[in-house]
C-alpha cells in the first residue's frame, strides 16, 4: 500500500499504488462522541506533562499488528510526543478531541517503540512533491503498514481553514477513505488539500527543525501524557 499525497488533474487525491492484500480491516466510529476544544491552538504549551511512556502490550514485531490496537489513552487529557531527528526535536501536541482513533493509535504505537529507527519517506523534494515531511513507513518507502487500518475521521481541528492544512498540522497519510495505519505528515507550510486526512495533532516547538528534514533522516519518538 503506497499512502502519498499527490495531484492528479488539479486535484489533489491519495493514490493507493500497490494493492493491500492479506490486511484485515478494524473500524471504529467514535466520531460522534469526540469533544472539540474551542481553541484555536492545540493547548499543550500550557499544559504538563508526566514521563515517557512505556510499551503496552507490545507486540512480539514491534511492526506488526494483528488488529486495531484498543482505545487506552483518556480522550479527555492532551498527548504530547517528541519527535527527535538528526537536526534537533519537533514537539506535536496530540489532541484526542480532533481524531480520538488517531491519537490512540499513534501513541500506542509509538509507546511500543514502531517509530523507532523509521526514516522519513519523503520531503518536499520528493514526488509528487508539496510542503511536507512524510514518515511512518516500516518499509521508509511510503508503502506498507502496521498490519490494520482504522476509519477516516473527519477534520475538525482549526488547523484546516480554507481548504488547506495550516503550518504545523500532523495528519495521517492514506491511500484512500478508512485505509489510515502508521503514516503521517506534517505539513512546513500552508498546502491546499482536501479534508481527507486526519489531523490529530499541531506542531507546537521545531517546526524550523521540521523544514530541515531529509527524506532517509532517521527518526525516534517518545510520548507523554497530560498530568491531571
Amino acid at each position: 500500500m503506497n499512502t502519498t499525497l499527490t495531484r492528479w488533474g488539479g486535484i489533489v487525491v491519495a493514490v493507493a499504488a500497490v494493492a493491500v492484500v492479506g490486511v484485515a480491516a478494524f473500524f471504529v466510529n467514535v466520531g460522534a462522541q469526540r469533544e472539540v476544544p474551542a481553541v484555536s491552538k492545540a493547548g499543550c504549551e500550557n499544559a504538563t506533562f508526566g514521563a515517557p511512556l512505556g510499551p503496552l502490550a507490545e507486540p512480539s514485531n514491534v511492526h506488526h499488528y494483528d488488529r486495531l490496537p484498543p482505545m487506552t489513552i483518556n480522550q479527555h487529557l492532551l498527548y504530547e510526543a517528541t519527535i527527535t531527528v538528526p537536526q534537533g526535536k519537533i514537539v506535536v501536541c496530540l489532541v484526542p478531541g480532533w481524531a480520538p482513533t488517531t491519537v490512540n493509535t499513534f501513541v500506542t504505537l509509538a509507546r511500543n517503540h514502531f517509530f523507532d529507527g523509521l526514516r522519513w519517506a519523503r520531503d518536499p523534494s520528493t514526488s509528487p512533491g508539496g510542503p511536507v515531511i512524510q514518515g511512518g513507513s516500516p518499509t521508509n518507502n511510503l508503502s506498507g503498514g502496521p498490519g490494520f487500518q482504522f476509519k477516516s475521521e473527519k477534520v475538525v481541528s482549526p488547523l484546516y481553514a480554507k481548504g488547506a492544512y495550516e503550518p504545523g498540522a500532523v495528519a495521517m497519510a492514506n491511500a484512500g477513505p478508512n485505509t489510515n495505519g502508521s503514516q503521517f505528515f506534517i505539513t512546513l507550510s500552508t498546502f491546499t488539500l482536501p479534508p481527507d486526512y486526519n489531523l490529530f495533532g499541531e506542531v507546537i516547538s521545531g517546526l524550523n527543525v521540521a523544514q530541515k528534514v531529509k527524506k532517509g533522516d532517521p527518526m525516534e519518538i517518545v510520548v507523554r501524557e497530560q498530568l491531571p
